[in-house]
C-alpha cells in the first residue's frame, strides 16, 4: 500500500511534466520568430507588407505564406514569399492580387520549421479600391502615381493592438497561474488526508 506522501508526490509529477513542456515551447526560448505587422482581423489589398523579428544566433532565412482560413483550420499555402539571411527584424511583400477575396492564414515559418507563428484572421480584399478608407481604416495601396510619374510608396497595412496583448507573456501568466492552483490542490489533498488519518 502507497503511502499518503509518495501519492502526492506521484500526483505532482504531470504538473512539474507539464510546466517543463511549455517553459521549453518555442514562445518562451531565445530562439522566437514573430510577426508584429499585421495584426490578426486586419484586411488587406494589394500587395501585404509583413514584419517581424526573429531572435537567433544566426541569420534564417523566413519563408511567408496566404493560406485559406476555413473553419479555423489554415489549408495549404496559395501564395508565399521569402526573407533571405533575416538576423532581427525582417519585412517582406506578399503579392495578394491573384487571390480570392477571403480570410487566410499568415504563416511564418524558418530554420526548416523548428520556428513556426500563424496569424489567423487576414482578410483580403481586392474589390475594394485601393486607398479607400473602410471603417476608419485606411487599407494599403499597391501604387500612387506621384506629380512626376513616379509612384509612391505603399501606406503601411492595419495597425491595431491584439486582443490578447503578448501571447508569450498571458501564456506564462496562465502557466504561473495553473502551477499556484495544482499548489493549493495538493496542499489541500495532503491536509484532508493528515486530518483524516489523525
Amino acid at each position: 500500500m502507497m503511502s499518503h506522501r509518495l501519492r502526492a508526490a506521484v500526483a505532482g509529477v504531470p504538473i512539474v511534466l507539464l510546466s517543463t513542456l511549455l517553459l521549453a515551447s518555442p514562445a518562451l526560448a531565445a530562439d522566437a520568430l514573430r510577426i508584429t505587422s499585421p495584426v490578426a482581423g486586419s484586411s488587406v489589398s494589394g500587395p501585404l507588407t509583413v514584419e517581424g523579428e526573429v531572435a537567433a544566433s544566426r541569420p534564417l532565412d523566413v519563408d511567408l505564406s496566404l493560406a485559406p482560413q476555413v473553419l479555423g483550420d489554415c489549408g495549404a499555402p496559395a501564395v508565399t514569399s521569402r526573407a533571405a539571411d533575416v538576423d532581427g527584424a525582417f519585412s517582406a511583400s506578399i503579392p495578394t492580387a491573384g487571390l480570392a477575396d477571403g480570410t487566410y492564414c499568415l504563416i511564418a515559418v524558418a530554420d526548416d520549421g523548428r520556428l513556426s507563428t500563424v496569424l489567423a484572421d487576414i482578410t483580403v480584399n481586392n474589390e475594394i479600391t485601393p486607398g479607400e478608407e473602410v471603417d476608419g481604416f485606411q487599407l494599403s495601396t499597391e501604387a500612387l502615381g506621384g506629380a512626376g510619374g513616379g509612384t509612391g510608396a505603399s501606406a503601411a497595412p492595419l495597425v491595431a493592438s491584439p486582443l490578447l496583448g503578448d501571447l508569450p507573456i498571458v501564456g506564462s501568466a496562465v502557466l504561473a497561474l495553473t502551477m499556484a492552483l495544482a499548489g493549493v490542490v495538493l496542499g489541500t489533498g495532503l491536509w484532508a488526508r493528515r486530518r483524516s488519518a489523525a
